[in-house]
């Protein structure tokens, strides 16, 4: 009796002992913008999730399978936005040993799986510029340096990746993404910033 009662409780423990535990269910994220001083509204499925005003600034996000959309404005700049990825938490694997299929149930249900990026960076491009070889030459800029950044965080996320191909395949397929739509923010900013005297 003494040890039926024993493993019961220590089976309720491990159940609690899933990502919710080892990792949380939440997580400090990094709002930065450049130039800094923007305002910043994180919008999801489940709606507002946080505000970061002024930039840099930190916040703490549930953590959830669902990107999050990191919309930006600066007085004299275009409204400008990122995207917080959601990606799966390897150390769930993990928890098995932990919490039991059951467990992982838990997390998958609850989002307490997944994680954020631990920041991200928002370009912001001016209303108006001196001429078009100026305007040009910041979006020329701004995309070169976007695609450096991709390669090494593409680097990076591939280094860390698990032994599940498939999950590595799809995180870096949401990076590419996540540049592709970040690159044609930056060219319909260009289109719609003002030539002063043109």
């Amino acid at each position: 009796m003494f040890v039926r009662a024993a493993l019961a409780g220590l089976s309720l423990v491990t159940l609690g002992a899933c990502s919710t535990i080892v990792e949380g269910s939440s997580q400090n994220v990094t709002v930065m913008t450049d130039p800094s001083g923007a305002s910043c509204r994180l919008e999801s499925n489940r709606g507002i999730v946080g505000i970061v005003n002024p930039t840099p600034g930190s916040i703490q996000l549930e953590k959830s399978k669902d990107n999050v959309t990191v919309l930006c404005e600066k007085e004299g700049y275009q409204p400008s936005a990122g995207t917080l990825a959601s990606s799966f938490e390897g150390m769930t694997f993990g928890n098995i040993i932990f919490g039991g299929i059951v467990g992982v149930g838990i997390d998958a249900a609850s989002g307490a799986m997944n994680k954020y990026p631990p920041s991200v960076t928002v370009q912001l491009a001016p209303v108006s510029f001196p001429s078009a070889m100026a305007r040009d030459a910041f979006f020329d800029q701004k995309i070169a340096a976007l695609r450096v950044r991709h390669e090494q965080t593409k680097a990076t996320t591939a280094s860390q990746c698990s032994a599940d191909e498939n999950a590595c395949k799809s995180r870096l397929s949401a990076l590419d993404r996540i540049l592709d739509a970040d690159v044609a923010d930056l060219e319909l900013k260009r289109a719609n910033a003002r030539v002063d005297g043109a």
